[in-house]
């Protein structure tokens, strides 16, 4: 094999390999996100929990249900969103009651 036949082979193996490094974010990931974010925007929160029934994913987006438990023993229900091309949480809201 030639010098460049075997450069190109090399390159063609690298890309190869490092295309499921480039997926989008996973389920998971997504929702260790939204809970990091819930966290530091609730730093006196009991506990975050997802309600992994309602969890949603669409070609754009994944969309959790988290019940957060406060200092007070409130619960509040939110809903995160995640954008999973730029693998950040878009948005944190109150879920409708």
């Amino acid at each position: 094999m030639t010098r460049l036949s075997s450069l190109i082979l090399l390159s063609a193996a690298a890309i190869a390999l490092a295309s499921p490094a480039l997926a989008k974010i996973s389920v998971q990931g997504a929702e260790s996100l939204c809970k990091t974010e819930i966290g530091k925007q609730n730093p006196d929160a009991k506990s975050v929990k997802v309600d992994k029934d309602s969890t949603k994913a669409t070609g754009g987006t994944f969309t959790y249900s988290f019940k957060v438990k406060g200092a007070d023993d409130a619960m509040a229900k939110l809903l995160c969103t995640v954008d999973r091309s730029t693998d950040t949480v878009s948005s944190i809201v109150p879920a409708a009651k």
